[in-house]
């Protein structure tokens, strides 16, 4: 019956009594002695886990079914647990266990000749390479898994990876892409009835719009995925949100708020042990208090958001926190030190291509170089700057330094 069950409670919770279900079966399993059995029950309890945001007991659920499967010599079921422990591992921002899990689990659908589980297990790992800021890795795995699940008009697995490729688009300054893959994939999960995916490509959507300068669209975006996280008790997606607004309120100046909404969705990742999430967090929270005023704190956060990036090999996120510290620095009167930060900013953004990144590195580089060399010194990289952010439609920061070139002499 938990069998039976499973595919609709993954889907429709729920979770807390999935998770009853789930360990009935597992101990109906054990007492009968049948492994496959208690594989297939642990299995998805560990789904199950994973979905409410309780990642230990998902990896030992998942450690357990994979144990299992290989006892019996269950090649396919073991490729499965592979390939939830590693989204758990990626949840938790432990990248190279996730892409371990997720490259094996490849391996074995293909030795299987299973097309959707090599779909699967390319979707997974294309999102392990876009944290690890490999983008164009990232592409060629997701590009792929879309077109098989295309191919098997697979609706979930196109939309999810859609998502992702949205992701992408929008990390590489494709915004008008990045916006059509999140508005197709948000259309299919409408025609699924998955209100948790629809709320997670809302997000992306905001973030889109934020970016290119829509704050109305973007606020509505967040809102209605937090609402939707609030409704479903999904702890990790509605901690996004709330990091999401709290950015969001950074950005049109309202930094009390934007403060107070970064600080609960640090404290949220931190419980739910998200590694990736509290560096994000901590880095908008650095930028956050440094618009207040408050720099020790700033410098504080960012510091710490740096040491965790770094350590996961995310360089898009580690390109952002320096540009951040960087203008911290600027603000504080050390323009040295802030141009040294921007530096390095930009030599990981044009590694990684990241043009967003490279257009802040280039401003703050400018705005460092107008008070040290004066405008006409600083007038290049403030060019170069402007011309970046018009390609990719980054409007609040395209205007940001056209009103700066304004009012520099000649």
């Amino acid at each position: 019956m938990a069998t039976a069950m499973a595919p609709f409670l993954r889907q429709a919770g729920p979770w807390d009594q999935a998770v009853g279900l789930h360990r009935t079966a597992v101990e109906a399993a054990r007492q009968t002695g049948d492994r496959r059995a208690l594989a297939a029950a642990l299995a998805e309890l560990g789904v199950i886990r994973r979905f409410m945001a309780a990642y230990p007991e998902a990896i030992e659920a998942l450690d357990q079914a994979i144990a299992e499967y290989e006892a019996v010599g269950e090649k396919r079921g073991k490729a499965e647990a592979l390939n939830q422990l590693g989204i758990v591992r990626y949840m938790i921002a432990d990248n190279e266990a996730a892409a371990e899990a997720q490259t094996e689990s490849l391996s074995l659908f293909r030795e299987a000749g299973d097309r959707l589980g090599q779909a699967n297990a390319l979707a997974d790992l294309g999102m392990v390479r876009r944290q690890c800021s490999r983008f164009d890795a990232a592409v060629e795995a997701q590009s792929e898994a879309l077109t098989i699940y295309r191919e098997l008009d697979d609706r979930y697995g196109e939309a999810n990876s859609l998502r992702d490729l949205g992701i992408l688009h929008s990390l590489m300054g494709g915004y008008e892409p990045a916006a059509r893959c999140q508005r197709e994939a948000l259309e299919i999960y409408r025609d699924l009835d998955d209100r948790v995916h629809q709320a997670y490509a809302l997000n992306e959507l905001g973030v889109v719009h934020r970016l290119t300068g829509d704050f109305g669209q973007a606020r509505s975006m967040h809102t209605r995925a937090q609402e939707y996280y609030t409704e479903l008790g999904e702890r990790f997606g509605h901690a996004n949100s709330v990091c999401h607004l709290g950015v969001l309120d950074r950005v049109e100046g309202r930094v009390t708020e934007a403060v107070a909404l970064l600080e609960q969705a640090l404290a949220a990742y931190r419980e739910l042990g998200s590694r990736g999430g509290e560096a994000a967090a901590l880095g908008a929270l650095g930028a956050a208090r440094a618009a207040a005023g408050e720099r020790d704190g700033a410098a504080e956060a960012l510091g710490q958001s740096l040491a965790i990036l770094r350590s996961l090999g995310d360089r898009c996120g580690e390109a952002q926190v320096l540009n951040h510290y960087g203008n911290l620095l600027r603000a504080s009167g050390d323009q040295a030190g802030a141009r040294d930060h921007h530096t390095d900013a930009l030599r990981l953004a044009r590694d990684i291509r990241c043009p967003l990144e490279e257009g802040r590195a280039l401003e703050g580089m400018g705005r460092c170089d107008r008070v040290t060399l004066g405008p006409e010194r600083a007038a290049e990289s403030l060019r170069e700057a402007l011309e970046i952010f018009r390609r990719i439609g980054a409007e609040t920061e395209a205007d940001a330094v056209r009103t700066l070139l304004a009012a520099q002499p000649g």
